[in-house]
């Protein structure tokens, strides 16, 4: 039986109905249109678009902002320098790297700076990228468009340390060390500086300099930057020191001591300070140096032996390589014998000589006749001094005791005695007085100094209680006319350069200075010009300059030293 709803309708026809119903509508909704779903999409995709654009808009103006960066330069350029840079390089690091390259004279601007902080640097460079000249900035901020006026392009600065020496007429110049570069610019024609050379190591060496000079300027390179220039050097051809003109002693001179004075004359032509080594050779023996790097023009040398021949070498150098030398021959003469001789008083007979070199074989070699009674006799150095009882004192010259000779007379009546002590000659006479007298200043004139109170025999070297004060002595430096070089062009013709002592002790000082007290003259001397020995009290001036310069070079004064100074000078030229 069919079901039946509240309505008393039947159930299953109702649900029929209700399905065909559903079908129906279904069918019908398949076969409309969909115009309005495409404009969901189409709008939906839109809205999206303009969302991502404004997104990215407010990006670029809220996080992203550029700038533009304009430049104006110039370059601290040498003038007198020729230089190879041809462009700008600028760099800009920091937040970003910025990299350009533009032409010389021009504005550089950079575009499209993001804003940061950065460090700046602006380079005038050549082809192979060094530096010439340079700008730094550091902490740079960039926030909006700017302009750099006023920027400078300079080389840093450096103190050049540079030496130069010669060898075998080849120039070594050193320059400072821990650099990548050296360079090496020279004067042109035209007054300006071109690179020259380029070396990896700091020794520069340069083997052909002009017979007129050259001028150099010096450079160097580090982390590809040039540094400033050094000062401008003028370097000339080296030349040789004139051969040293030995003038004492004289080749194949014979020397009669072992002391000899070695003087020579030398000069430069480039004006270059001369130093001297001297060597010495005898015999097959080798060459010895004897004296090196002296600036004196003398040398005082006292180790010759006798019976022997030298070669001296004399070799002038002047500091850049440059060497002459100078040789000369001499010899010395044998040792004779030493000879010992006896002077033996004989009355009326005068003296007679004896050699005794040979005591068991004394030989009988002069006679000196003499009038009078000879009761006594003494020496000093080459001079013997015979008493004539009552009647004085005979001198005679005994420096060949093989043929004496009578050369003075002192007439002494009353004289019976005499000795010798000191540089005195002390004769007594018949009242007891003792007369004294200097042989220091000439032996064969013996002076008189007074009389005396003295315990005179049997003394040695008598005790004296009164001596009239000695007199100066003269000692000659330079006697006949000899030129000393002031300069390189000039010389002074001394004819007489003389000093005056207290005593024979200062005496001995002075003889054993010649070649300081010689060289202190060529000193004072140089200080002179040509024309300051035109001035009418030249000499005045001279002489005092020297003592004060003698007495502080032996630590003397004017009362027990150099005394006084004579000077005489014929000509100038």
């Amino acid at each position: 039986m069919a079901e039946q709803n509240a309505n008393g309708k039947d159930f299953n026809k109702e649900n029929s109905d209700n399905k065909l119903e559903y079908e129906k509508l279904i069918e019908n909704q398949e076969k409309t249109p969909k115009p309005n779903r495409d404009r969901i999409i189409i709008f939906s995709t839109l809205i999206a678009i303009i969302v991502l654009t404004v997104v990215i808009i407010l990006t670029l103006l809220f996080f992203g902002k550029s700038y533009n960066i304009t430049i104006n330069y110039t370059i601290d350029k040498k003038e007198d320098v020729v230089e190879p840079f041809n462009k700008i390089k600028v760099e800009l690091v920091g937040t970003n790297t910025y990299e350009a390259t533009f032409p010389l004279n021009e504005p550089v601007q950079l575009k499209s700076i993001e804003e940061g902080t950065y460090n700046l640097n602006i380079l005038a460079v050549d082809d192979n990228n060094i530096a010439y000249y340079y700008y730094h900035e550091s902490n740079l901020f960039i926030n909006e468009d700017k302009t750099f006026d006023n920027i400078t392009l300079k080389k840093d600065p450096l103190i050049y340390s540079i030496s130069s020496r010669w060898e075998n007429n080849k120039l070594y110049i050193t320059l400072p060390v821990g650099y990548e570069k050296y360079l090496v610019y020279r004067k042109n024609l035209d007054g300006k500086f071109e690179l020259f050379q380029s070396n990896n190591q700091n020794i520069i060496v340069l083997d052909s300099i002009p017979s007129q000079g050259i001028e150099l300027k010096f450079a160097v390179i580090k982390d590809g930057r040039m540094l400033d220039f050094s000062d401008s050097q003028v370097f000339q051809m080296n030349s040789n020191p004139s051969k040293p003109i030995v003038l004492s002693p004289t080749n194949n001179q014979i020397l009669t001591e072992n002391r000899v004075y070695f003087v020579w004359q030398a000069e430069d032509p480039d004006g270059d300070s001369l130093t001297f080594d001297l060597y010495l050779k005898s015999g097959s023996e080798p060459e010895k140096l004897i004296a090196s790097n002296i600036t004196n023009y003398f040398y005082e040398y006292d180790k010759l032996e006798p019976a022997k021949e030298y070669e001296l070498s004399i070799v002038a150098k002047d500091g850049k390589g440059g060497e002459s030398t100078s040789k000369i021959r001499f010899s010395t003469v044998s040792a004779p014998a030493e000879k010992i001789y006896l002077y033996s008083p004989s009355g009326p007979m005068g003296v007679t000589i004896y050699d005794v070199t040979n005591p068991n074989n004394p030989k009988e070699i002069a006679v000196i006749n003499t009038s009078g009674n000879v009761t006594d006799v003494v020496k000093n150095e080459n001079y013997l001094y015979i008493l004539k009882f009552n009647e004085g004192i005979d001198i005679a010259d005994v420096s060949n005791p093989s043929s004496p000779s009578v050369i003075g007379r002192m007439d002494l009546k009353g004289a019976n005695g005499v000795k010798i002590a000191n540089g005195y000659l002390y004769i007594k006479f018949t009242n007891e007085n003792v007369g004294v007298y200097s042989l220091k200043e000439n032996p064969a004139k013996p002076q008189f100094l007074g009389y005396t109170d003295i315990r005179f025999y049997g003394s040695i070297e008598p005790e004296i209680r009164y001596v009239k004060e000695q007199e100066d002595i003269k000692i000659d430096i330079i006697k006949g006319e000899y030129p000393v070089r002031i300069n390189i062009s000039n010389r002074v013709f001394i004819t007489e350069f003389s000093v005056v002592v207290p005593n024979e002790e200062m005496k001995r000082v002075v003889d054993n200075s010649f070649a300081r007290i010689f060289d202190t003259l060529r000193l004072v001397l140089s200080t002179y010009s040509v024309e300051d020995f035109k001035k009418a009290n030249i000499t005045d001036e001279l002489e005092g300059k020297m003592m004060v310069a003698l007495n502080e070079l032996l630590g003397t004064n004017e009362k027990n030293g150099i005394k006084q100074v004579k000077i005489d000078i014929s000509k100038v030229e």
